[in-house]
Formats: C-alpha cells, structure tokens, sequence
C-alpha cells in the first residue's frame, strides 16, 4: 500500500549513504594493501610525510600511525597516505650535518687559514664521513664573528649512529681548536656613549 515512488526515493538515498560511506572504507582498506605491498617505509622508519615528521608505529587496513618528535601520535588514514610524497628519511645513504662555526673577530687570518685546513682534515680522515666533498670555508663576517661553515655527510646505519658520530667529529673540533688557541665567539654588543654640544662627558 505504499507510493512506489516513495519507496524508491528512500531506497536511492540510503543506498546512495552506504555507497558513499563503503567508498571511503574501501579506499582507505586499498590504501593499507598499497602500502603492504609497495612498502615505502618500514615500523621504525623516520619519515616525513604532510608536513609531519615522525616514526612509524604501526601500519594497520585503516590508518597508519606516526609518533612525532613531540612524542605525539598522528594518525593518517591509508587513501590520504598513498596519495602524499613520503619523504623516508630512514632510506638516506648519507646523513647531512651543517653547522657555522663563529670565531673571535681578532682571530689572525694565518690562523684561520690553519683552522679550516684543520676541519677540512679532520672530516678527511673520519671513519664516518663521505671523503669527496666536506666543505669547510670562511664563509662571511658575522655581526659579532668570523663564520666559518662546515658542511658534510656521514655514512651511517640509523640516527643514533649519526648523533655518535656527529658528537665525535665536533669534539674533535673542539679540541683542535683548543690546541691552536682558537676562540669561538659570542654574540656582543659594543656601546658608544657620546655628549650632547656644550656638554662635558662624565
């Protein structure tokens, strides 16, 4: 006794609400098999994927987990996954390292000179490092320092690896320069203090 019409309008619309809510489901359970399948990172790689930066917890039909350096958890569902670029940072063969060393401004050249030949060895002569192209330069005149930049890879199985070896190459550093009575500098401020016309400095 009901309107044919009606019957059918319903059964569109709620089938229409399923089809759209299993669309979803299924994109997201493909998602999770692409991933098994292809396998663009591993549980325990560090990757870097939608401008989040963390380590794979676990990798599920839904969703994959992230644990962020923050030590919080991400959830992102497999079809939004698949369809990002997904930076493996676990997969690199060489580890950059990058940092600007500041000198005293009254460092001698001659002694810059032996500074930088003495990094550039240093780097040369690691276990760890990649021996082709370390960069060790003056670099510019800072606002309260001579810079020079040091910039090199290491070759390294993971991260902690790379924080061994990037202590070790530093403190190493650290030691030449002691040795060459090389100071690093600080950031400072020089203060001129003047007199206004007619006025006797005090």
């Amino acid at each position: 006794g009901l309107p044919a019409y009606s019957v059918l309008a319903g059964l569109g619309v709620g089938g229409l609400a399923v089809a759209l809510a299993a669309q979803q489901t299924l994109a997201n359970l493909l998602g999770s098999l692409i991933i098994m399948f292809e396998r663009p990172f591993a549980i325990g790689h560090l990757i870097k994927v939608q401008g989040i930066e963390g380590t794979v917890e676990n990798v599920g039909f839904r969703s994959t987990r992230i644990r962020t350096t923050q030590n919080s958890l991400v959830i992102i569902p497999s079809s939004q996954l698949v369809n990002s670029t997904v930076d493996n940072m676990e997969l690199r063969e060489y580890r950059q390292v990058r940092t600007v060393l500041n000198l005293t401004s009254d460092t001698p050249v001659q002694m810059i000179k032996e500074f930088v030949e003495g990094v550039r060895m240093i780097l040369k002569t690691d276990p760890d490092t990649r021996k082709d192209n370390p960069q060790v330069f003056f670099y510019e005149f800072g606002p309260h320092s001579l810079d020079i930049l040091v910039n090199f890879y290491l070759k390294v199985p993971d991260r902690a690896a790379e924080l061994l070896a990037r202590q070790r190459i530093l403190l190493d550093i650290v030691s030449f320069a002691g040795n060459k009575g090389v100071q690093f500098a600080f950031p400072t401020q020089t203060l001129h203090i003047g007199s206004l016309p007619g006025e006797y400095p005090t």
